[in-house]
């Protein structure tokens, strides 16, 4: 019964080395430097520099990663968020019964929006950063970055009492304009 810990204990880092891709062509960088390359203002700086700090990347300057592993992090985490925002709109819709009308509408059309988003995001981790295919990954985060603009739009209608999703749909926001800018300095590659 001991042999399986231990094997899961030697095995572990194996699998996170396979985990590391070898794009052609994409640069091993420190975190510092892919944040600094492809965020231009320090809030979305430090937005980078956090969200590979909670992803486990080591930022000492001497520890480099493929540009491909920062932007999947980064990616993935924002997948992580959408989860927990479309799980709060849910919450909203089947718990608040003082929802008006059109608030409830809006409410499910942020989910709609989410879905897409979700989806676009998906397509990008699956079909674009894990198969090393950068070409179009802008447009397919523009498409994602779309449809969360819809939602937020939706938060910030007149009618809407104080929305308290609304921070979270900013949060989420962010974190895919800081996955869309690593993706860009993968297609210019």
């Amino acid at each position: 019964m001991k042999v399986i810990p231990i094997l899961l204990f030697i095995l572990a880092p194996l699998h996170m080395a396979a985990a590391r891709l070898l794009c052609p062509n994409v640069p091993h960088v420190s975190t510092a430097i892919v944040c600094g390359n492809a965020c231009g203002t320090k809030l979305l700086y430090d937005h980078c520099i956090d969200t590979m700090r909670h992803g486990g990347i080591d930022l000492s300057p001497s520890h480099t990663e493929e540009t491909t592993v920062y932007a999947i992090l980064a990616a993935n985490q924002t997948l992580d968020s959408y989860d927990d925002t479309l799980e709060a709109l849910r919450i909203q819709l089947q718990q608040n019964k003082s929802l008006s009308g059109p608030e409830t509408d809006a409410y499910q059309g942020c989910m709609d929006d989410y879905d897409d988003a979700y989806n676009y995001l998906a397509l990008i981790v699956n079909n674009c950063l894990n198969n090393c295919y950068f070409k179009k990954i802008t447009d397919v985060y523009l498409s994602g970055m779309t449809s969360l603009e819809n939602c937020r739009d939706r938060m910030l209608a007149p009618w809407m009492k104080v929305p308290p999703l609304y921070p979270k749909v900013e949060r989420d926001r962010n974190k895919v304009l800081m996955a869309y800018l690593l993706g860009r300095l993968l297609q210019a590659l």
